[in-house]
């Protein structure tokens, strides 16, 4: 799909704030039912704002909803040729996305929405008195094109005109997703979002919400090449691994946190920091968890590795022993550049990161 406007939104960063927080807001709303152990990947300004692309057993897409996501302010959204065109570029995915290279099932299918945070009044007058009406709001969330009533079918599709485009209004819906006009409230319901999925396994949301939204910092921000969108362009994907993994960092970090903060004392006891140096070691701990995924960070990776490796020899009965015990072993068969304090922050941190994986 050759086209000058997939990269409009490189240049206006502004514009990509609410597709990225309602791509993330929905995947959060629906973790547990539509994407907890499913292999999908999430792409940003590709072919649309956004989409989501389910994969098979076979590596095949299975669905794929694309996802126009759009602000209208202070107004509603009402049938206008500013909807029109909405539309008619969410249907010329459509066209797009069946011939895409990337492979798809014999039973492949996907959804086109155009997703908002303001209401959608569509509303048919005849002899200025109203016949048809259909609000997306708050009460009625999602809108199917095949179920609007055929009054308001007609005028859509007049509105629309490329007959070319039209079969694929049958895979067209209005989504109304409750999301805040700024961006700063809008992070503050991604917070309630984690909150529902994880609960207490998580102890900063906040800075969860800022780790989950710098995985799509990359993507945002790379060019679809030659303004063609592929959906095999793996530099515009963020995959269901990558997410799980991101999981897995901040739920580890906040028991390495939780722990740290009831057991203070017995950690400095059996790791032999002063009071003096607890600060450099919590916030020397916090960041190892960024640095182990880090590939530039090759001693943080080192550690992570050897306490993966060695954990099962350990012969104490407590976490904080453990840890003691693996920096022994380690210093006796390895150096390192980091300082005494720093080592003993980053060999904490990938106890936990190790434990918290095998109980998962």
């Amino acid at each position: 799909m050759v086209d000058s406007s997939l990269n409009a939104g490189v240049s206006a960063q502004t514009g990509f704030a609410l597709q990225r927080n309602t791509a993330l807001y929905l995947l959060l709303e629906n973790y547990a039912d539509k994407f907890k152990n499913k292999d999908y990947f999430i792409c940003l300004e590709h072919h649309e704002d956004f989409l989501f692309c389910f994969i098979n057993e076979n590596n095949e897409a299975e669905i794929i909803e694309a996802y126009q996501s759009k602000k209208k302010s202070p107004n509603s959204w009402t049938l206008d040729d500013s909807l029109y065109q909405i539309i008619k570029k969410l249907l010329k995915t459509g066209k797009e996305l069946w011939k895409d290279t990337f492979p798809k099932s014999s039973t492949y299918k996907h959804i086109l929405y155009f997703s908002t945070n303001q209401t959608t009044n569509l509303v048919i007058k005849e002899k200025r008195k109203v016949v048809d009406s259909v609000s997306i709001k708050e009460d009625n969330q999602i809108a199917s094109f095949e179920l609007l009533p055929k009054k308001i079918q007609d005028k859509i599709s007049e509105g629309i005109a490329d007959d070319i485009l039209k079969d694929e209004l049958s895979r067209f819906k209005f989504l109304w997703v409750d999301l805040n006009r700024t961006v700063e409230k809008q992070e503050n319901e991604l917070v309630g979002q984690l909150d529902k999925v994880f609960g207490n396994s998580i102890n900063n949301k906040r800075a969860a919400v800022k780790a989950i939204i710098e995985l799509f910092r990359e993507i945002e921000e790379k060019y679809n090449q030659g303004n063609k969108a592929k959906l095999l362009d793996k530099s515009k994907r963020v995959n269901s691994y990558q997410i799980e993994e991101t999981f897995k960092i901040i739920t580890s970090r906040s028991k390495c946190f939780e722990f740290w903060h009831k057991q203070s004392r017995e950690v400095s006891i059996a790791l032999k920091i002063k009071p003096s140096e607890r600060n450099e070691f919590e916030f020397a701990f916090e960041a190892s968890f960024d640095f182990f995924k880090s590939l530039q960070e090759a001693e943080h990776r080192k550690i992570l590795e050897f306490v993966s490796l060695n954990i099962t020899k350990c012969q104490t009965y407590t976490d904080e022993d453990n840890v003691a015990e693996l920096i022994r072993m380690f210093n006796d068969v390895e150096t390192s550049p980091l300082g005494e304090i720093e080592l003993k922050a980053v060999f904490f941190a990938a106890f936990f990161e190790v434990t918290f994986k095998g109980q998962n």
